[in-house]
């Protein structure tokens, strides 16, 4: 069975479109679309650029089905798509095979009267932003961890105590680049520096961070949201980080469609941890 269920973009808060108050039907816009270029020459037709064009998500919402008048049904909805205001949010959709997840924004909301059956069912339309993806992201951290431990990415056998990895191997079989997010947490001594290489490791993009990091403090690098977030975990004071970035380089790190080193200039006698995830975009 579909399900259907929007978050706010941090998931702090939901609603759900699969009850008897809010009842989603009649979906349309879940697929791609694409639009195409072309260049007429001599020699013909020529395909020169594809780029997505995602058609409107709408679905006919019941806000009465377990038989009450529906107004308030349709406010908690109104209320919390107020909420999420003119920013993406999250549409999640569960086709009974993949849970996945797309970014959108609403753009309309009708408010008409209940039928001549008694029925209040209104039709809301929400731009898509994005590919659709899985909400559980590759994750993985370069620092220092029991070879026994369980990780994401294994550690061969016959290892012993600690053991240190600043560098993975990652791929991206999806033809849109995938944002990678950072996070740097606990003590790393030197200037902060982060790479992408090829496999001949050639540095293809990189972050370089003027500062180090100490306990207490949480460098939070996020290309969707296009910011930087430097917080005190203690407190919670969170301050813009961008201004700690070298210029020259990139501010964000996106991994093309292929396999590529993904790394960073911590060394063994780093404490802390610098933990990366992959958004893994979906065809369908």
């Amino acid at each position: 069975m579909r399900r259907f269920i929007l978050h706010t973009y941090d998931k702090s808060k939901s609603f759900d479109l699969n009850g008897e108050t809010a009842l989603a039907a009649e979906p349309t816009g879940l697929g791609n679309k694409f639009s195409l270029s072309y260049k007429e020459s001599e020699k013909g037709k020529h395909l020169t650029n594809v780029k997505p064009d995602f058609e409107q998500i709408q679905l006919a919402i019941y806000f009465n089905a377990d038989g009450s008048n529906g107004y308030g049904n349709y406010k908690s909805l109104s209320l919390f798509l107020a909420e999420c205001g003119t920013s993406p949010f999250l549409f999640e959709y569960n086709d009974g095979v993949t849970d996945k997840f797309c970014e959108v924004v609403s753009n309309a909301m009708p408010k008409t009267e209940k039928n001549a059956d008694g029925i209040f069912v209104e039709t809301f339309t929400f731009d898509r932003q994005t590919y659709w993806y899985e909400r559980v992201e590759e994750s993985f951290a370069l620092k220092k961890t029991v070879a026994a431990s369980s990780f994401p990415l294994h550690f061969p056998f016959g290892f012993a105590g600690m053991v240190f990895k600043n560098k993975y191997k990652v791929s991206n079989p999806f033809f849109v680049d995938a944002p990678i997010i950072i996070k740097i947490s606990g003590d790393i001594a030197e200037n902060i520096r982060l790479y992408l290489a090829d496999m001949n490791d050639k540095v293809i993009a990189e972050i370089s961070l003027a500062t180090n990091n100490a306990e207490g403090t949480e460098i939070v690098i996020d290309p969707t949201t296009k910011k930087i977030t430097v917080t005190d975990t203690v407190s919670g004071a969170t301050r813009n980080g961008y201004g700690l970035t070298d210029k020259t380089k990139q501010s964000f790190l996106y991994l093309p469609q292929g396999e590529y080193y993904i790394g960073s200039n911590m060394t063994a006698d780093d404490g802390g941890a610098i933990e990366m995830s992959i958004k893994r975009f979906l065809f369908d």
